[in-house]
């Protein structure tokens, strides 16, 4: 089993500070039957539901995709007067090349070569910069589900191909895989949402902010935000106990 750094990938893979928007043409066995993301101007996707047309179009599978497609968008935000750019103007896109490069490393090329279908959740670049583990072969499997799962049908229980399970929640309208953000913005910048039910020759990939781990429960997570929040009030009353702005027995109350 290949073990491989974030660390490693980012730093031989540079982000691109920016992308121009460009059109990406998937050609898809099934039509969609809802809508897409592409009315908010990140990549448009022609979906063709003629399985005829599918031949001079083998290259566009999900591997493919995943190398070429346009994540979410970042704008500048509050730092845009300090580049003499407007607020809501793109700074640059959070796209997938570094999970790409995962999946390559980690011997799946050919498990995505395959007809499918799969459902593929893609980890975006940042994603993939701020996760503390090891990507092993396990966790790059466990972004992979041997079937069709659109937005429409999140819901329950599904096992990938790294045999663990992942469950879907609905939360305050929004949709959650384990711990992952389904195509909701992520950020207060303005940037686009996470892009959804991108439609490829031999399957979906929908953009995730965060990368997936084996063996997630709510529980596990809902205690170590307890706990979270339970360190950052110790630290809170500590400070203020420092600059004298909380009594000496404040602790004892708690």
């Amino acid at each position: 089993m290949k073990l491989f750094a974030p660390a490693v990938l980012v730093g031989a893979l540079s982000l691109a500070a920016t992308r121009t928007a460009s059109a990406f043409h998937v050609r898809a066995v099934r039509p969609q039957p809802f809508s897409t993301s592409t009315s908010l101007g990140m990549s448009s996707f022609h979906l063709v539901s003629d399985v005829s047309e599918m031949g001079e179009f083998r290259n566009e599978g999900i591997l493919n995709a995943l190398g070429t497609m346009e994540g979410p968008s970042i704008c500048y935000g509050h730092f845009a007067a300090l580049e003499n750019k407007r607020e809501l103007d793109i700074k640059e896109y959070d796209n997938f090349e570094f999970f790409k490069a995962a999946i390559d490393q980690a011997e799946c090329t050919k498990i995505l070569l395959g007809n499918g279908p799969f459902t593929v959740f893609a980890p975006t670049n940042s994603a993939i910069e701020k996760y503390q583990g090891v990507l092993t072969d396990e966790i790059i499997k466990h972004h992979i589900v041997p079937k069709d799962i659109y937005t429409d049908e999140m819901q329950g229980t599904f096992e990938t191909l790294s045999g663990h399970t992942i469950t879907f929640r609905n939360e305050f309208r929004k949709t959650y895989v384990d711990n992952a953000l389904i195509g909701q913005l992520d950020n207060h910048t303005g940037g686009t949402p996470y892009p959804t039910n991108i439609v490829c020759e031999n399957g979906v990939i929908h953009a995730i902010n965060v990368v997936l781990e084996p063996g997630y429960t709510r529980s596990a997570a809902d205690s170590q935000g307890v706990q979270g929040l339970a360190l950052q009030s110790h630290l809170n009353q500590n400070v203020l106990k420092d600059r004298n702005a909380l009594p000496e027995d404040a602790n004892e109350k708690h």
